[in-house]
């Protein structure tokens, strides 16, 4: 049958698909590479800052080293979104602590705790806080009898 066909319609067997071929058959290393160091990078970064303590994220957002969303986002499922946007932005912008934000609005200072703390998890899963990689800084090599600017990670 395949012959008739391969005579009457030549143009037709060359569109049709190629055959299966076993995947055993196949050399190891037809997947395409995928850049692991990059995702295990950006796990690491989101690791470092999610095991930060509040205190240690709010200080190194207030010195521009993570970055910190303009419009403070709020995470319905979880705890009182009410206060949640009142409460990071006090404590995380303007340097409130926990037990001012409590007596604010009328909470127990661990109340509070929870609350930012269950905010900076879901915020660094979803990507809104970031760590900001340092500027390299220039280097002076007075060694070489002239000034040569080097630079450093």
């Amino acid at each position: 049958m395949s012959l008739v066909l391969h005579e009457v319609f030549p143009q037709l067997l060359n569109t049709m698909a190629n055959p299966v071929v076993p995947a055993s058959t196949l050399p190891k290393n037809t997947r395409p590479h995928r850049e692991r160091n990059s995702y295990r990078a950006a796990r690491a970064e989101k690791t470092e800052i999610q095991n930060l303590r509040l205190n240690e994220l709010r200080q190194r957002i207030r010195q521009n080293r993570v970055s910190f969303p303009s419009q403070v986002p709020t995470f319905a499922k979880h705890d009182r979104p009410d206060i949640q946007r009142k409460a990071v932005q006090l404590y995380f912008l303007f340097g409130w602590n926990c037990q001012q934000i409590a007596q604010r609005h009328g909470l127990l200072r661990q109340r509070v705790q929870q609350i930012l703390s269950a905010w900076k998890r879901r915020a660094v899963q979803i990507g809104y806080l970031q760590e900001i990689p340092p500027v390299p800084r220039p280097i002076e090599d007075r060694a070489a009898g002239h000034i040569q600017v080097l630079y450093r990670s």
